[in-house]
């Protein structure tokens, strides 16, 4: 169970100052009201702004862990995540970091392995996928690359091996399979297919 309070700042804060520099961007001083909650231990579990007198969230929201460690630092501007969020696992570890606009995803998206090193890395404009997303075993070992136009695959997909090397690749257009499929053995072709409109029309045999 979480104990809630209130504390009221008697003086405007600049928001945009405080804890981390992935707040959201500075603007005109603020009145601020500040809102804890905490743990049946006392411990603090959440602490994020508010703007005076109202519920609208502004400025960095932090949540902790149990054990104190930081969970996630959320930026806000108007209510809007807005900035980088970052989330913690319980030893302080970052296991991922996405940016925002205006409460949409934009920009960079990145999930880590507990070893520190990337799971996935995807781009988002305006909430919508954008770009290449990537995706890594916990070695390090990059295993697929998927490219995305407005939400929707449109390029080639490729798929790798625990060594890196190419698998298996295939062309999209507008989210469906759509030209040459290829397989891979140690780096040559050993299939070709094609499709069309997300279906097999040559050498489906596999």
């Amino acid at each position: 169970m979480e104990k809630r309070f209130f504390t009221i700042f008697a003086a405007f804060v600049m928001f945009g100052t405080a804890i981390t520099a992935s707040a959201a961007p500075k603007s005109a001083a603020m009145a601020l009201d500040t809102v804890r909650t905490t743990y049946d231990d006392g411990r603090v579990s959440r602490i994020y702004t508010v703007q005076k007198g109202t519920d609208v969230r502004e400025g960095v929201a932090l949540s902790f862990h149990p054990n104190g460690k930081l969970a996630v630092e959320a930026p806000y501007r108007n209510g809007k995540l807005d900035g980088v969020l970052r989330s913690y696992d319980e030893n302080g570890k970052l296991r991922e970091s996405a940016g925002y606009l205006d409460g949409e995803e934009e920009g960079l998206s990145i999930v880590y392995f507990e070893n520190g090193k990337k799971k996935s890395r995807e781009t988002y404009r305006r909430g919508v996928l954008n770009g290449v997303s990537e995706t890594w075993d916990e070695k390090g070992k990059l295993r697929r690359q998927i490219p995305y136009v407005n939400g929707q695959i449109h390029g080639v997909v490729k798929f790798y091996d625990e060594m890196g090397n190419i698998q298996e690749d295939v062309r999209f257009e507008r989210g469906l399979r759509h030209g040459k499929f290829h397989r891979y053995t140690f780096g040559k072709v050993t299939l070709e297919a094609e499709f069309q409109n997300n279906r097999c029309v040559k050498n489906c045999n596999f």
